[in-house]
């Protein structure tokens, strides 16, 4: 089944000597978070993600009017073909931890970008579907986890509560991490309403996770790595003036330590998020999770190859019922289908 059946995004496509605003400037009118940055002949350069600009732009206090992108961009990176394997593809974006990676042709043009986000709900998707007509996909798809991972089952057990409460019976989901376990030791990125928006984003850096802003011990604002670049950088606003209060997220939803990461996935999923912050039930914040953080907790990326070939093997049901799936699921999170039926990864958080 190749990567084409994955409905790669359409790339949002600049070149190499365009400057980070100007790019910044086009991905926040598009809703992206990654530009393909091509070469005066048209070849793949380089790639650059909303992560990229607050690492290596904001951080490093470079000024993004006069800043090449080709001087901050991922050079080179991994590609796929559309003939290319799709699970082989998405396995590849878990082991490596890449949020994008560009598709091409068979002759080597870029044609489209696979988003690991879109994937993994894609891919929850489609089994949840297989599950509701009473398809041995997702039931399949567990049992080839469990095989992957011998005695140490725990991980299987867990995906049955991902995957719904008749599959959650067989094997219980009690035995997934918690959300307090997997952030145990990590660094915080917690700031005031009034820190910059320079210092916010050189934590934001440091740590490679999305600002929680804290005011009196309560959570009262989220600020994200799209965020910095579409409503700081395309808009030229001083980063070393403006509070972060100014243009985070206010009032985002929490979710209690002591959910599992399985719990996380499935709200993830359900709500397209793709962080999650995460309070004690006193209001205290503890720290805040992403989409990858939940898959590395759960199985990693072998143990997910098997979710995405059980995906897969749903389409061959019929290309229709694939692409009724796809579209019920926008439909489910409240966005009308988009008329290339893809779901853009600016609709998540």
């Amino acid at each position: 089944r190749p990567v084409s059946k994955l409905r790669p995004k359409k790339p949002i496509l600049q070149n190499e000597s365009e400057t980070v605003l100007a790019v910044t400037q086009m991905l926040a009118s598009k809703r992206g978070d990654a530009a393909i940055i091509t070469s005066d002949g048209g070849g793949l350069a380089g790639i650059i993600t909303d992560t990229d600009v607050t690492r290596r732009v904001v951080a490093k206090q470079l000024p993004a009017s006069s800043t090449r992108v080709s001087d901050v961009m991922t050079a080179n990176p991994s590609c796929v073909s559309m003939s290319d394997p799709a699970t082989d593809a998405m396995v590849t974006m878990v082991e490596n931890r890449f949020r994008h990676l560009p598709v091409t042709d068979d002759s080597g043009a870029i044609v489209g970008v696979l988003d690991i986000a879109k994937c993994l709900n894609d891919a929850i998707s489609k089994l949840e579907k297989s599950q509701e007509k009473g398809s041995s996909a997702a039931e399949d798809a567990v049992k080839q986890m469990a095989s992957l991972q011998g005695a140490g089952g725990n991980q299987a057990a867990a995906l049955q509560a991902l995957l719904g409460p008749l599959l959650s019976q067989a094997f219980g989901g009690q035995s997934s991490p918690t959300l307090r376990t997997i952030l145990a030791g990590k660094p915080s990125t917690i700031v005031s309403p009034r820190t910059t928006l320079q210092e916010t984003g050189m934590m934001m850096a440091e740590a490679r996770k999305a600002a929680l802003v804290v005011e009196s011990g309560r959570l009262v604002g989220i600020f994200g790595f799209k965020d910095m670049m579409s409503r700081a950088i395309a808009k030229e606003l001083p980063l070393d003036l403006t509070p972060v209060s100014t243009v985070m997220t206010p009032n985002p939803e929490a979710v209690s330590p002591d959910t599992t990461v399985m719990e996380a996935l499935q709200i993830m999923h359900d709500n397209k998020f793709l962080t999650l912050p995460v309070c004690e039930s006193n209001g205290s914040v503890i720290g805040i999770v992403d989409v990858m953080d939940c898959v590395y907790a759960s199985g990693g990326a072998e143990g997910w190859r098997s979710i995405f070939s059980s995906a897969m093997e749903c389409d061959d049901v019929t290309e229709t019922a694939s692409v009724h799936s796809y579209r019920s699921a926008s439909v489910r999170s409240g966005k009308k289908p988009q008329k290339d039926n893809s779901r853009p990864v600016s609709k998540l958080r």
